[in-house]
């Protein structure tokens, strides 16, 4: 009140008078005038990070379709063994994976999030590409070769004749006619052709098989075979040999209604009717006029006679030296004792395996390869072998006596 005495003014008492303008309370500092960064950057890292956002969400849908897709090659490839189950297994894996990436944008907004990102990112692509090698890894491994073209073409050949079955032994695989002589070859397959017919087509593929051993890649295809005479059961082996398959074995299983017997089988491919009988037996008749060329020192002549095949194989000197020494060894031939084999196969080439008297001895095995151009030309020696044998023991004996 006026008339109190403690009113006094501010000046006075030692109060400072404070002027107050608004209650009001002041309104915070917006976020972006707080920060370090100006107007225009904040503006350019927001566009950054939704271009990086929306990438990001593409890449989940990617790796989502990835997925599917992945789980369908699952679904194709499951009787492959040790792929299908795994593929689907991966197929399910990204689809959950491409499901979590569309998360990733909202993580995005923070720089330790955008190095989060940035991690995820780089461990999928690693992750991908180790899968991608590993998956074709086994899809190459456990890939089988078609063997059906190239079991029609040795097929084909087999019922070509003489020159396609010795084609086809030509091109076996190394193995093969390391155990097979070409000549026991040609003959089967004669026999089979005759029987059989010839061939029309592979009505099916039964079995494929391909293992890998010590020897190499071996593969095996069992099928059925159509021939003029009746349908039937067959295997083709293979070997894969300096980059090509080639043929390692064939078998073809006769129907019971073309089995023949082992009678008639040597009677398709006798050399004649009665080769003891010189005059009536072309074959034995060659052979004898060999050896009694040989016997008379005409070594030179027989290799000339002879044909291409045989005088590529041995120069004229080297023959005539070796068949003098067989002469020095064994004496003069005398005759011929007894035919072991004589076949003729399709006329053109035969095999006259026989056993020889001669001075020195009694039994010796004389094998006589001929060819010819046709059934009306003569034969000529493809190839000739003499198995000298070993000395006796009364002999070696004699000779160490005598030597003291």
């Amino acid at each position: 009140m006026a008339g109190d005495p403690d009113d006094k003014p501010p000046e006075s008492s030692g109060s400072v008078e404070v002027h107050v303008s608004s209650t009001a309370i002041p309104e915070a500092v917006p976020a972006a005038q707080t920060g370090p960064v100006e107007g225009g950057e904040s503006r350019r890292a927001k566009r950054v990070t939704a271009a990086a956002s929306m990438g990001i969400e593409k890449l989940g849908g990617v790796v989502e379709s990835i997925g599917e897709g992945v789980s369908k090659l699952g679904d194709l490839t499951n009787k492959v063994p040790l792929v299908g189950a795994s593929v689907g297994k991966l197929g399910e894996g990204l689809t959950k994976a491409g499901e979590s990436i569309h998360a990733l944008p909202r993580v995005a907004q923070t720089r330790r999030g955008r190095l989060l990102v940035r991690s995820v990112i780089v461990g999928f692509l690693l992750v991908f590409a180790w899968i991608a090698v590993i998956v074709g890894w086994q899809l190459r491994a456990s890939d089988t070769p078609d063997f059906r073209p190239v079991a029609e073409k040795i097929l084909v050949q087999l019922s070509a004749g003489p020159e396609g079955i010795s084609d086809v032994y030509e091109h076996s695989s190394p193995r093969f006619q390391e155990i097979e002589r070409k000549e026991r070859f040609l003959d089967d397959m004669t026999d089979m052709a005759v029987t059989v017919g010839k061939f029309r087509e592979i009505t099916a593929i039964n079995t494929t098989l391909v293992t890998t051993g010590p020897s190499g890649r071996i593969g095996r295809v069992g099928l059925t075979a159509a021939y003029e005479k009746g349908v039937c059961q067959g295997s083709i082996s293979f070997h894969y040999d300096k980059g090509q398959w080639k043929m390692l074995g064939v078998s073809v299983e006769l129907p019971p209604e073309l089995k023949i017997t082992q009678a008639q089988r040597e009677q398709r491919v006798a050399a004649c009717k009665d080769p003891d009988d010189r005059k009536t037996c072309d074959v034995r008749d060659a052979a004898e006029t060999i050896l009694e060329e040989l016997r008379d020192g005409k070594a030179g002549q027989v290799w000339d006679q002879a044909s291409d095949v045989f005088k590529k194989q041995e120069a004229r000197p080297t023959f005539e030296s070796i068949q003098q020494e067989h002469l020095d060894d064994l004496g003069a031939y005398k005759r011929l004792l007894t035919v072991t084999e004589a076949k003729v196969i399709e006329g053109t080439s035969a095999t006259f395996d026989v056993l020889a008297e001669f001075e020195k001895s009694s039994a010796v095995r004389c094998v006589f390869g001929f060819t010819r151009t046709s059934k009306a030309a003569p034969w000529l020696l493809r190839s000739f072998k003499v198995v000298v044998p070993m000395p006796r023991a009364d002999v070696l004996g004699s000779g160490t006596g005598s030597g003291q």
